[in-house]
């Protein structure tokens, strides 16, 4: 760009008294200039030139055609519609055209890059000069902007033969700052005698002019800048993490600090995995050799009067090396023209309908537009993937195939693959009138024994699907899980630091050893899982963050093993409230069985020894998620017809909570209700309907139910109360031995269902009764007897047996889970009075 002298004419003055020097021309950067102008004049797309030999027409329509079909002069006028001014080259497009333009600009770009600049403003200078002349007056950078480079280079492969080539690097996000002004070209005004300084690009670090360009004036160091004849640009820096595919074993996550500016900022966020594209540098570390504030004076102190030997201390000065003595140091930075994300948010698998979710693209390329329909997404495919998703797309038993598809490798457990597979679906996202988000993400919980293939499940979907984090819950802390805010070296400022739940928006995070997160991190991660948001109010910063991701959490039973005598809440080292938040659960228990243990130790034998051969997917990972991305296209919609299967099923599952018969987990909320909707959108999404049926909210109730209530309980041994009181009042008799045969024999087992049932059905013929005095046993025995009869539940012939077995049931609610009391003893137990007791509560 060119840039005009100053308006004072003492300036002009100045200049001509300066001697004049013949100037050394760089060849190679006229070279490029002249190489690059050419193809940005010349180069046209192979389907254009075809179609320009087959045109014929007059010669104002043949210049026109010509000038359409130049492909940068149609993406400048984009650029120019789009209000922007960086030029998106392809570098493929220099490479075919001109094979030592691009050699010269992979090895030294930093050195050329003035040179594409001033080529890129000639070129819209003949063609475009209005928007040259906007470009003059409001000061705007132009700048070129390179993808496609071919020349991959992992973060910790950086060295200095690399310094100033143009190079792609691919990393994830973890950390952005605030976008801020940068100061590009600086004009200063002398504090001494007003004279504005030429034009100083600033390079690195805020620089200044030298010396004034008044003869007369002899100031060095006091200047103010002249905002108006400046020229600024947006910046931004992005802390970047390199791939976890590209760290070698035993070795640490590297990092690097990348600049972006103009167009390039908020392009890339925290969690996203993009490509860079710009070049290496060095630049040095200003803020270390900035003056500290250690020196400090130090007090001399008098030697005393008894020392005559002594010299007196006149004190000095401590920490010359923090005041005057500074070492150079340097660091790696990386300067970025494009980002592109890794995976677009129209091929995310996690997408959210909202529009407000859409990622900005930092390329002005016809092939980045956002694809809106499921036509777009099928054209936008490679031929076979294409073909296959189509083959895909006929309703044959889809739900199975897939569900076979999930995690091979796994044997059995496809209770757990569908549970799994409709959390990669997901529901659909809403929103409240009062624009509160209702969370269409299903979180789901794999409880089991150890082996049980539970971490197995969090690693096929972290290698399989993009924007997945896996963490373990043992070694996260409630800031590594959520966000942190860290302080910047350089500035001082505070930004806030992503953790798992922010690097995986819009994707899933896998939780394993869920369990032993301590209690403190545990209740960090509420908020993320129902309103999917992470607010901070550290260090002066308030914000609510985007966490809008699934969880799969992985978790070991207390003590190793699971308890079937005990609900899931007693079997886990997790909070109510945070159990209510997930939408499945799965126990696996390891239980001894000889023809399961036997086809189990042949797959794994098949695997170690055939590998991928050993077993037969109907799908392909890519096909799965080519499938995902389709549906997720699909909204499906609940019709007012089915509503009341949603009432229903609600509240069964809230009776089942109160009936006896079987423990549930945890307590029945409104929220599995909500998780019911979710499930039962996500079938519909994966048969590709946009009405939610019938079968879909059965098949969804029917995953619910049986991941609920999944506990089993031992039989009640009726008797044994009565042999205990027995054993206490004959101890001293010598008989003893022969009534405890007896009263072996008259032991009854009964199923633990059934033993609740009768249990409340007593307490409750006691309260209908109103016989708050008590009741006697005999007239309670006779109640249900009656009532049985009545039923038909049992005949005449069967009463005297049923009666020993009631007799034996009240014993046990008195003397074991202490649910009766009795009032009034009684040597006849018959005639003994009873109550409820006080502390039992239903």
């Amino acid at each position: 760009m060119m840039y005009s002298s100053g308006t004072i004419d003492d300036k002009n003055t100045i200049k001509t008294q300066q001697p004049q020097f013949q100037k050394v021309k760089d060849e190679a950067k006229e070279w490029t200039k002249t190489k690059f102008l050419n193809f940005l004049n010349s180069f046209v797309l192979k389907k254009n030139n075809n179609s320009n030999n087959n045109d014929n027409g007059n010669n104002d329509s043949n210049s026109n055609n010509k000038k359409q079909d130049i492909y940068y002069y149609t993406q400048v006028e984009k650029m120019i519609k789009n209000e922007k001014s960086s030029l998106y080259i392809d570098f493929t497009h220099i490479e075919s055209f001109d094979k030592d333009l691009s050699k010269a600009l992979l090895f030294e770009y930093f050195r050329l890059e003035p040179s594409l600049k001033q080529s890129l403003s000639i070129f819209i200078q003949d063609h475009f000069p209005k928007f040259m002349s906007k470009i003059n007056k409001e000061k705007l950078i132009l700048s070129i902007c390179c993808f496609n480079v071919l020349n991959f280079v992992h973060i910790r492969e950086l060295r200095s033969s690399r310094i100033g080539s143009l190079c792609s690097i691919s990393g994830t996000v973890t950390r952005t700052s605030e976008v801020r002004p940068e100061l590009v070209i600086g004009s200063f005004i002398c504090k001494d005698c007003n004279t504005s300084s030429q034009p100083i690009p600033q390079q690195f670090k805020y620089t200044e002019p030298t010396k004034c360009l008044n003869p007369l004036c002899s100031n060095t160091r006091r200047w103010k800048i002249n905002m108006e004849e400046s020229t600024f640009t947006d910046w931004q820096k992005v802390r970047v993490q390199e791939n976890n595919s590209e760290i070698p074993g035993g070795s640490i996550p590297r990092s690097l600090e990348i600049i972006l500016r103009g167009d390039s900022v908020e392009t890339a966020r925290a969690g996203d995995t993009c490509t860079f594209v710009g070049t290496v540098n060095v630049i040095p570390d200003v803020s270390k050799m900035a003056i500290g504030t250690n020196a400090t004076i130090v007090k001399g102190v008098s030697a005393p009067s008894s020392d005559k030997g002594g010299k007196d201390d006149f004190g000095g000065v401590s920490g010359l090396k923090d005041l005057g003595i500074r070492e150079m140091n340097y660091r790696v930075c990386f300067f970025s023209q494009s980002v592109r994300s890794n995976v677009s948010k129209s091929n995310s698998i996690n997408k959210k309908d909202s529009p407000e979710d859409h990622i900005k693209s930092s390329s002005n390329d016809e092939d980045d537009e956002e694809l809106e329909s499921k036509e777009s997404f099928l054209e936008s495919l490679p031929e076979k993937e294409r073909v296959a998703l189509t083959k895909m797309l006929k309703p044959t038993k889809i739900y199975e195939k897939l569900v076979h598809s999930i995690c091979p490798s796994i044997f059995g457990n496809e209770e757990i693959k569908r549970g799994v597979l409709l959390m990669l679906f997901g529901g659909v996202h809403k929103k409240t009138p009062e624009k509160i988000r209702l969370r269409g993400d299903i979180n789901v919980c794999i409880v089991g024994d150890p082996s049980t293939s539970k971490s197995t499940f969090l690693k096929y979907l972290n290698t399989f699907l993009p924007r997945t984090v896996y963490t373990s819950g043992k070694a996260s802390s409630a800031a590594g899980l959520t966000a942190t805010v860290v302080k910047d070296s350089d500035s001082g400022d505070f930004n806030i630091e992503a953790g798992a739940l922010m690097l995986a928006d819009n994707g899933i995070c896998c939780i394993d050893e869920f369990d032993k997160m301590e209690p403190s991190d545990q209740v960090a991660i509420h908020e993320a899982m129902e309103q999917q948001t992470i607010s901070i109010s550290k260090a002066g910063i308030h914000a609510t963050l985007n966490a809008r991701t699934s969880i799969l959490a992985a978790a070991n039973p207390i003590g190793g093993r699971y308890d079937k005598t005990k609900i899931l809440k007693h079997n886990l080292n997790i909070g109510g409230p945070l159990m209510s938040r997930f939408d499945l659960f799965f126990v696996v228990v390891d239980e001894p069985n000889p023809e399961s243990d036997k086809r189990i130790a042949q797959h794994i034998v098949s695997i170690h020894q055939k590998k991928e051969k050993a077993f037969h997917s109907p799908f392909s990972a890519t096909e799965i998620k080519n499938y995902i991305k389709y549906a997720k296209f699909i909204l499906p919609v609940i019709p007012p017809e089915n509503y009341h299967l949603f009432e229903i099923y609600y509240d069964r599952l809230r009776q089942m909570e109160v009936q006896g018969g079987r423990s549930t987990s945890y307590r029945i909320t409104v929220r599995q209700l909500e998780s019911l909707v979710r499930l039962s959108e996500s079938l519909a999404r994966l048969h590709l309907d946009t009405v939610v049926k019938k079968i879909y909210i059965d098949e969804a109730f029917r995953l619910l139910q049986k991941s609920i209530i999944h506990i089993e309980t031992t039989d009640v041994v009726l008797g044994e109360e009565e042999e205990e009181l027995t054993i206490k009042q004959n101890n001293n008799n010598s008989n003893s031995n022969n009534q405890d045969e007896n009263n072996d024999n008259n032991l009854i087992k009964m199923d633990f269902a059934k033993y609740s049932q009768l249990s409340k059905l007593l307490v409750l013929a006691i309260r209908q009764l109103k016989k708050e005095s008590g009741i006697k046993q005999i007239d309670l025995v006779d109640w249900y007897l009656n009532d049985q009869i009545e039923s038909n539940n049992i005949t005449k012939e069967e009463m005297d047996t049923e009666r020993i077995t009631i007799s034996k049931v009240i014993s046990r609610m008195i003397y074991t889970d202490n649910i009766l009391l009795i009032l009034t003893p009684n040597d006849d137990h018959d005639h003994r009075v009873l109550i409820i007791h006080p502390n039992h509560t239903d």
